[in-house]
């Protein structure tokens, strides 16, 4: 049975996988290089990475890709995966503590008026904030978010230590108790906004979510809310957002991902009031890398016993 390690993800813990290479008479190949990869996945059983159309033609024996990362929105674009026997695996639970963690630092980088702070402090200046008195507490606050999944949960379990309020919306019917006490379907999320003091996006980016937040959704939220967008970009509209922000529609946002990365130099982003904006690293912890080992490692020991494995991904939907 040949492994192939075509990530970076969780690099600094593939030692961990030593003690199932021994148990499990396993070949494990780094890879470092498309056309290492290529060569080494012809002959391997499972691959570990991100795949391509290229890498699914060539590996014929794969049977099972455990991609590094919770969204696999790539699996649109490869329909000979989706067509294939081949089952897909994601790190969905990796990454919920540090972009929990996240969400809240760019939430408390507004309300606290951070970014306006940090540059006083460049300017060596020693300033009082017009409208000395207005920064906002969250406490009391409701949160709305959408996609609750790992993430989703891991931002409410934090938001109630903070005293918020959550509310949820998610496409299918999930317990969102002790956190949630109703999940709603999608087709309540024009309600969600309309009631919610910060908005979080959480949620996968397939067809049905792509601008899901537009113009038209964003104008439902209070003009004094805050949007964070964590999951993936391509799900809120940024020129819509940039318009809301300048228009005073929003009292402020943060944006780590965006739809196309590296964020342009002429995304209207870069110039939008109240915005905070972090180069797609609300997962970046060296905590969530090991996590990324220790699902494939436990995956592997489910593979080799012919168990069902953590994390399938249904290749028609998504995610």
């Amino acid at each position: 049975m040949k492994l192939v390690l075509a990530a970076a993800e969780g690099e600094a813990h593939f030692g961990l996988l030593d003690e199932v290479r021994d148990e499990l008479g396993l070949k494990i190949v780094r890879a470092r290089t498309p056309d290492d990869v290529l060569t080494e996945v012809v002959n391997a059983e499972i691959l570990y990475g991100r795949p391509s159309a290229e890498i699914v033609t060539a590996g014929r024996a794969l049977r099972w890709i455990q991609a590094h990362s919770a969204g696999v929105e790539f699996v649109a674009d490869i329909p000979e995966l989706v067509e294939s026997d081949i089952v897909l695996t994601n790190t969905r639970g990796a990454h919920g503590p540090s972009i929990g963690e996240h969400v809240f630092a760019l939430l408390l980088g507004l309300t606290r008026r951070i970014p306006t702070c940090l540059e006083w402090q460049r300017q060596r200046h020693w300033g009082r904030l017009e409208g000395y008195g207005t920064s906002r507490e969250i406490r009391g606050s409701a949160l709305g978010v959408l996609g609750f999944g790992a993430v989703g949960r891991a931002v409410a379990q934090r938001a109630l230590a903070f005293e918020l309020g959550v509310l949820a919306v998610d496409a299918h019917p999930t317990d969102g108790r002790p956190f949630v006490k109703e999940v709603w379907p999608p087709s309540r999320l024009p309600d969600l906004l309309e009631q919610v003091d910060v908005m979080v996006v959480a949620a996968p980016l397939t067809p049905e979510t792509h601008h899901l937040l537009d113009a038209e959704m964003l104008r439902r939220m209070k003009p004094d809310a805050y949007l964070i967008v964590v999951s993936r970009g391509g799900i809120v509209d940024e020129a819509a957002l940039a318009m809301a922000l300048h228009a005073g529609r929003l009292a402020g946002a943060g944006v780590d991902v965006a739809e196309d990365e590296p964020l342009p130099p002429d995304s209207p982003l870069w110039d939008a009031p109240n915005l905070i904006i972090t180069p797609h690293l609300a997962g970046d912890s060296a905590a969530k890398e090991r996590r990324c080992v220790e699902i494939l490692r436990d995956n592997l020991r489910r593979y080799a016993r012919g168990d069902s494995l953590h994390n399938v991904v249904d290749k028609r939907l998504g995610y």
